[in-house]
């Protein structure tokens, strides 16, 4: 087996776009998604609403399901499943060429997926009476619905694992499903990130102000939702069969924060650079997660600045999406991904006025092109958790 992993299959959708080429574009070209944005549910009284990064209504219809187990899937599973099916095709997979379904496994990372769900089985439970909750509700309100409707939709046979870590569940799946290539244990792996917007989310993001990353006048990001499926395969077997690799995972790293909350974000740069094997100084572009908030964003400043100081381009496409929660760290890799394919990296939208607290970092107004070179990708948490992922062109 080779040292890396390579993501052979891209496919999202999120408040800019029902795909990577639209988000991308909207990138480039300066614009953001936030709308004024009511929760379709009707869990609590009256009307949550807020400025939010919602998704666009434009994702193109993949059939995953027959008419009538569509109407049963929670909104998570849908978009995962609707999205992973583009994905699976952006691999270049079809009828003939999938791997063994046995061999293929489905990771899925999410903050809070399922709770809905959850949340609405137990209110009609009590309210209405256990024998008029749907029997389909049930299993769609956990956290491992999403996951297990995706292994459905691809006829995946192998594992299937959901994990939740704040904003870094994204990473800490990416971890799981280059680990099982690897060694062996999957030919392929289906690995997704999904969060929407909650009317608990919606209730946070009434509080928030203007997305700014790492800006003087942030205050705190607006909430965004997006659905993110990478198609993940062991590198030299992806090769093999001519598939077309977008970036290899050269490192990864997913570390706690300190028991006093303290930022994980300098550890983990450092691990997955070693990991990689890749100093600081040659790496073409770092990929934040910084999208507003006080904390998190002074945490990754610092530890950016004490890793690569200003000579390096520095971006985080959140000041145009919103705070994606799980979906953040996949977000950030399929679009550093496209970066490195592109050799070039979009404007900090909301950027504005920098934080004179915070040390100075190679960010933009403009589009950028970038040198060759691997990129770092790094996701923090109000929590002091982190993860970084190194990236190189195939």
């Amino acid at each position: 087996m080779s040292p890396t992993a390579a993501v052979t299959g891209i496919a999202l959708a999120g408040p800019l776009g029902g795909g990577l080429d639209a988000t991308w574009e909207a990138l480039l070209a300066g614009r953001t998604g936030f709308t004024q944005t009511s929760a379709a549910e009707g869990l609590y009284p009256g009307t949550v609403a807020a400025r939010a990064g919602a998704l666009a209504d434009d994702l193109p219809d993949v059939p995953a399901f027959g008419r009538k187990r569509l109407r049963a899937l929670s909104r998570e599973s849908l978009l995962v499943s609707r999205v992973g099916m583009l994905a699976w095709q952006d691999a270049g997979f079809g009828p003939d060429t999938a791997p063994d379904p046995e061999e293929t496994a489905v990771v899925l990372g999410t903050a809070a997926g399922g709770l809905t769900g959850y949340l609405r089985v137990m209110r009609d439970g009590l309210t209405l009476g256990p024998e008029l909750v749907s029997p389909y509700a049930g299993p769609q309100g956990s956290l491992n619905a999403a996951a297990s409707d995706l292994s459905i939709a691809a006829g995946a046979q192998g594992s299937i694992v959901t994990v939740t870590a704040g904003r870094c569940s994204g990473a800490h799946a990416l971890t799981v499903a280059a680990d099982q290539v690897r060694t062996g244990q999957a030919q392929a792996v289906l690995v997704a990130a999904v969060d929407v917007l909650d009317p608990l989310r919606l209730a946070a993001g009434e509080r928030a102000g203007t997305a700014a990353p790492f800006g003087a006048d942030r205050t705190g990001a607006p909430p965004g939702e997006a659905a993110v499926v990478l198609v993940v395969e062991d590198t030299a077997r992806a090769r093999a069969r001519g598939a077309r690799v977008h970036a290899e995972i050269a490192g990864l790293s997913t570390l706690r924060g300190g028991p006093d909350g303290a930022s994980a974000a300098a550890p983990a740069i450092a691990a997955a650079l070693g990991a990689a094997g890749v100093p600081a100084g040659d790496l073409s572009l770092v990929c934040s997660s910084a999208a507003g908030d006080p904390d998190t964003d002074r945490a990754e400043a610092f530890a950016v600045h004490g890793a690569v100081g200003t000579g390096t381009a520095v971006h985080s496409p959140f000041g145009a999406l919103g705070d994606c929660a799980g979906a953040t760290a996949l977000l950030q890799v399929a679009l550093t991904a496209r970066a490195l394919a592109e050799r070039c990296v979009p404007p900090t939208a909301g950027h504005g006025r920098r934080d004179p607290q915070l040390p100075a970092l190679a960010t933009a107004d403009g589009p950028r092109d970038l040198p060759g070179g691997p990129a770092l990708v790094l996701t923090t948490d109000g929590h002091g958790g982190a993860s970084a992922v190194v990236l190189r062109a195939p």
